[in-house]
């Protein structure tokens, strides 16, 4: 389950963190398993938010065309 940061896809990070929504909705962890998938969960989003923030860094790279760069919300 522990994959480097920059071996992981968005779309693997995202597939695991539902797996670990799903368990914990579920309520069939222990209690020590739930802090545990709690904690993988958070890092999981941390990889998402970052995978992320490159796309917009490198969309806004690729479309600045020295006129209007398209903004991003956040």
């Amino acid at each position: 389950m522990e994959e480097n940061k920059k071996d992981m896809s968005y779309e693997q990070a995202c597939s695991d963190l539902e797996e670990i929504i799903r368990k914990l909705e579920s309520g069939e962890a222990s209690l020590d398993e739930s802090i545990a998938l709690y904690t993988r969960g958070m890092e999981l989003a941390s990889i998402c938010r970052s995978k992320l923030d490159e796309i917009v860094s490198r969309i806004s790279a690729l479309s600045a065309d020295g006129e209007t760069e398209t903004p991003f919300e956040e």
